[in-house]
């Protein structure tokens, strides 16, 4: 069994409270309580913690990426206004790799769905009618 750093366990929690925070975030929630913990320990530990499994990395195309507590598969929606990224409430489908076909045999062994919509808080700000959005420059 691998002991958790003090800074392994202040990323963690700091994951599991906030809601998909990037590594930027997490970085300036933990400085608010421990200024002298470095950018690089945090970045570092959020490396690692992906690389084995204990966070999930969520990468957002045109954005930074996000940390999720919830290492099982799943998918995200991202708000095209504001960039907060949820829990899509959809069942994971795994079956969908089988029936990806490429031109060229490419073997396909995971996949990730984002997507892209209003978030409630969005929404009722009246975002809903606007045709640009400042999250993804479109």
């Amino acid at each position: 069994m691998v002991r958790k750093t003090i800074q392994q366990w202040l990323v963690l929690e700091t994951v599991q409270r906030l809601c998909h925070p990037s590594a930027e975030e997490i970085y300036r929630v933990i400085t608010h309580k421990y200024p002298s913990i470095s950018r690089g320990t945090v970045y570092r530990n959020l490396h690692n913690m992906s690389e084995s499994g204990a966070l999930k990395q969520v990468s957002i195309p045109g954005g930074a990426d996000r940390f999720d507590i919830t290492t099982q598969p799943h998918y995200h929606a991202v708000c095209k206004y504001c960039g907060c990224v949820q829990d899509a409430m959809l069942p994971y489908q795994e079956q969908i790799q089988d029936v990806v076909l490429t031109c060229d045999g490419f073997i396909v062994e995971k996949h990730d769905i984002i997507f892209w919509g209003v978030c409630k808080e969005c929404a009722q700000k009246e975002h809903v009618g606007k045709k640009t959005s400042p999250a993804t420059g479109g």
